[in-house]
């Protein structure tokens, strides 16, 4: 990290926003007007960092690997247009707001790497949950829907927003299950262990409260100021939708499952070369902007994992979405106070179908861990890349779109996930799968995961398996010992001996509810007979199996906001998947005006992956994470369309069964803290430099207490400052910012992601790679903490400053 010629690259997109500068030599973008800068570029806040962020050479990395294509299917039928007093509606009340739900970044592991070797110990960028309240006058309905950077999007946390909705006298009664969309982004580098669920803790020691309440209070403090948002600017105004298209960002990280589908089905998206479009390359966006030109906020949805920084990292981070919606925040100078009331620009860069999507588009020259998977020099270079692509993409559509038209409507329930038959005969007659992979009961089974899911996806494989595990038909015992052997001498786990003579033989044990598991070999049951309410069924309560693991009781939702719907659901959603969900909604709603359909992945709860017939049966890591069985996505077909249904006709939907509440039973050792410091905390263990140069690094460090002891939330653990005319310090970065790193360092470090019985001394490094357009001055850096000697001493905050420093050297425009 102190190569600063590595930084160079990733500040040609970033650092520009950052402080400022004019555009020199930076090539000319496919899109915006004549002269660089994107459409309506008067809009921005700061239209030079527009400027600097759409014209920028990270844009070219990757240059080719995609042509121009099919974004979307036509409409299979006809498009119509809303009834009643929503007809020819344009207008909307709207309001967002966003709040720190950065948790605990020290001694916690990445909520999706699920790996105990991964030690968060720092802070890359912060993560915020953003929410916006959205409503049509014209029938009086009101939606929330809310983005949150965080990994996986557990039914714990829906829980927890949802009781303390009900507990504001502000919010309940507007807000309910049925009109509130909790959306993870899946970045993998932020701290994990606040499921209520076994699954979600065990790889990361237990269950953590410091991480699930920073969570819950941070959505709910965005909810509340979206919705205040909305209160204090009751006009309503038009809402845009814009779609693009966005090349050369992502790839297929599962190809051999893709290519399990049928040829004709893959060949409904070709690109301009005749070559199928193997991932989505379509952006949807909503642009909420008023009638006086105050901006409030887009919604973007993208296909692609956040997994630009990988599990050798130690820093907590936001990945590329949040690099994204950071750097459009700062382009609209947007305010972080949490101010009820007064508009402040919140970017949404939202997940949809990107369960086989990889940022990574050199993964196959470059497979990880080598950081040039990603086209950078290291993980954070990548992620300047991904990050910079989507950022850019999005000025773009910021000023294109046509209005929003129709009302505002949702539906939700709670389905049993692992007890539906699929008889819908539209999504049967609809099911592609060759003969050799049907099944005269197309029915859903006790959630299980494969023998391929030790393997975990060319993302970020473990050493603790191979992908593709299949049930042979005829198993050859020899075969299967020979390869449990090689196994074993690569260290990954033997697993097909076992595979071929029980877990391909799973019904022979019905009272496991596994049999129609098919091509997989169960490797861990998940949900034994778990009915509604978290209880187990009666043929299962005499063996004394618990039903904590994961759920089984699922919920569903779908949103309308005028002619786009929203499809939420709890799984990382394939690309044919969502091809097939959106070509069954859109039937059902386009003759109610609906044209665009967009699958919310990872809302409300998440259940791991939803993989098409054809992709199950190659058992890739997504398809042993397709944990209900072979027919899950006819299922959610199925159940999605039941909402479709009622909506284009005005009824309600029963709830469904009730979401289990349950208490972690796994929990982390209880913090003790031990914090020690002989020269007092805050005091200078290590200074800056005298000088430094534009796109140079430095770094000072400091005597510190633990992370845990404060989570800066809303607030900052590193700033760097500039020292103004008056001998003032103004803030120009913090630790939300990617170029300013908080790294907290133990003097007795412990090896796993959890706290050790004694802290002892540790120390806090700023470390801010100083962007290339930075201009000169005097600087300094500054940690703020706290520290707690024993777990009955009071909380000691604590501050410590660098020396100052001078900044001077040659300026760049747009690096």
């Amino acid at each position: 990290m102190n190569s600063s010629w590595r930084w160079r690259i990733v500040f040609a997109g970033f650092a520009a926003l950052s402080l400022g500068g004019g555009l020199s030599g930076c090539g000319n973008s496919p899109h915006g007007d004549a002269d660089g800068q994107p459409d309506g570029a008067s809009a921005f806040a700061d239209p030079v960092r527009a400027q600097c962020a759409v014209r920028s050479p990270l844009r070219r990395v990757g240059a080719g690997l995609d042509s121009s294509g099919r974004l979307e299917a036509p409409l299979p039928v006809a498009l119509g247009t809303a009834s009643g007093s929503c007809r020819d509606n344009e207008q909307f009340r709207f309001g967002s707001g966003l709040y720190d739900v950065t948790g605990v970044v020290a001694y916690t592991g990445g909520s999706g790497w699920e790996s105990p070797t991964q030690v968060f110990r720092g802070l890359h960028q912060r993560q915020y949950a953003r929410a916006y309240a959205i409503e049509s006058p014209c029938n009086g309905k009101r939606l929330m829907f809310v983005s949150v950077d965080i990994g996986l999007m557990y039914g714990s946390l829906r829980l927890g927003v949802l009781d303390a909705i009900a507990a504001d006298p502000a919010l309940s009664g507007v807000y309910t299950a049925d009109n509130l969309m909790l959306s993870a982004t899946h970045t993998h580098s932020g701290p994990a262990g606040y499921s209520h669920h076994e699954a979600g803790n065990v790889l990361h020691l237990g269950y953590d409260a410091d991480v699930y309440n920073a969570i819950v209070n941070g959505i709910v403090g965005a909810i509340r100021l979206a919705h205040a948002n909305l209160a204090a600017h009751p006009e309503p105004a038009p809402i845009r939708l814009a779609v693009g298209e966005l090349l050369d960002t992502n790839i297929n990280r599962s190809e051999p499952a893709f290519l399990q589908n049928t040829e004709a089905e893959r060949r409904e998206f070709l690109d301009s070369r005749g070559e199928p479009i193997q991932v989505d390359k379509r952006v949807v966006q909503l642009n909420l902007v008023r009638d006086d030109g105050s901006a409030v906020g887009i919604v973007n949805w993208f296909g692609v994992h956040p997994t630009t920084i990988g599990p050798t990292q130690h820093f907590v981070s936001s990945d590329n979405k949040g690099y994204a919606a950071l750097g459009f925040e700062r382009v609209m100078r947007t305010r972080y106070e949490a101010v009820p009331g007064p508009d402040s620009f919140v970017a949404a860069f939202a997940q949809t179908d990107e369960g086989d999507s990889s940022p990574n588009l050199f993964i196959e020259q470059f497979p990880h861990p080598d950081p040039a998977r990603g086209g950078g020099a290291d993980d954070f270079e990548s992620n300047a890349i991904a990050g910079t692509k989507q950022l850019a993409r999005a000025l773009e559509l910021y000023a294109q779109g046509e209005p929003l038209s129709g009302p505002v409507d949702y539906r939700q329930f709670h389905v049993q996930m692992n007890q539906v038959e699929v008889t819908d005969p539209v999504v049967l007659a609809g099911l592609r799968h060759p003969a050799a992979l049907d099944a005269t009961s197309k029915r859903t089974c006790n959630a299980a995961l494969g023998s391929s899911f030790p393997a975990g996806a060319e993302d970020g494989p473990s050493p603790l398996g191979v992908e593709g595990i299949t049930c042979a038909s005829s198993p050859d015992l020899i075969a299967a010992s020979v390869a449990d052997f090689t196994a074993l001498s690569t260290f990954h786990l033997p697993t097909t001996l076992v595979s071929t003579l029980l877990l391909c033989n799973a019904d022979t044990l019905p009272l496991l509810g596994l049999d129609c598991q098919a091509e997989k070999p169960v490797l861990l049951p998940l949900n034994l007979g778990e009915s509604a309410g978290g209880a187990l069924d009666g043929t299962l309560q005499p063996l004394g199996l618990t039903a904590n693991f994961e759920p089984a009781v699922l919920p569903f939702q779908l949103f309308r906001i005028g002619n786009l719907a929203i499809v939420g659901l709890p799984w990382e959603v394939t690309t044919m998947s969502a091809r097939r969900l959106r070509k069954n909604v859109l039937e059902v709603l386009a003759p109610t005006g609906v044209d665009t359909v967009v699958i919310a992945g990872l809302a409300n709860d998440y259940v791991h992956y939803l993989t098409t017939r054809e992709e199950y049966a190659s058992q890739q890591y997504e398809g042993a994470s397709t944990v209900f069985g072979p027919w899950s996505l006819a299922a959610v077909q199925q159940e999605t369309r039941k909402l479709a249904v009622a909506m284009r006709d005005g009824v309600a939907l029963a709830a469904g069964p009730t979401y289990p509440r349950v208490t972690p039973v796994l929990r982390r050792p209880p913090y003790l803290a031990s914090d020690v410091a002989l020269a007092g905390f805050g005091s200078l263990v290590t200074d800056v430099p005298a000088t430094a140069a534009p796109g140079e690094t430095i770094r000072a460090e400091f005597a510190a207490g633990h992370p845990r002891n404060d989570l800066k939330t809303q607030s900052s653990y590193v700033y760097a400052e500039r020292q103004t005319a008056n001998g003032s310090w103004e803030v120009v970065a913090q630790d939300r910012d990617p170029e300013l790193f908080y790294e907290w360092n133990p003097a007795l470090p412990s090896p796993l992601p959890i706290d050790p019985p004694v802290i002892g001394p540790s120390t806090a490094a700023a470390i801010w790679h100083i962007p290339p357009n930075t201009p000169p001055g005097t600087y300094r850096l500054r940690h703020e903490g706290a520290a707690r000697t024993s777990p009955l001493s009071a909380l000691q905050p604590y501050e410590g400053v660098s020396s100052a420093f001078t900044v001077a050297g040659p300026v760049a425009e747009c690096p």
